[in-house]
């Protein structure tokens, strides 16, 4: 592959932010995180996970006509 990097295509979006300087320093220190823009980051992750659980969790029952999903044994 010669040119591996011609097919990537990246978006990146500046913006500026008013953040509790203390809370991304609590944050920078209990995460893995190296910079704030991967605090910010990691916290927008967990925001659409928990969202995505959120409406997981409101169509429980919903459904009323599916079968059990198969499942492996293993």
């Amino acid at each position: 592959m010669t040119h591996a990097y011609e097919s990537a295509c990246f978006v990146c979006m500046r913006t500026t932010l008013d953040l509790d300087e203390n809370l991304v320093r609590s944050a920078l220190s209990q995460t893995r995180a190296r910079t704030k823009t991967e605090v910010i980051e990691m916290g927008l992750r967990a925001l659409l996970e928990r969202e995505a659980r959120r409406r997981l969790r409101a169509l429980e029952g919903k459904l009323p006509d599916l079968a059990a999903t198969p499942r492996r044994r293993s």
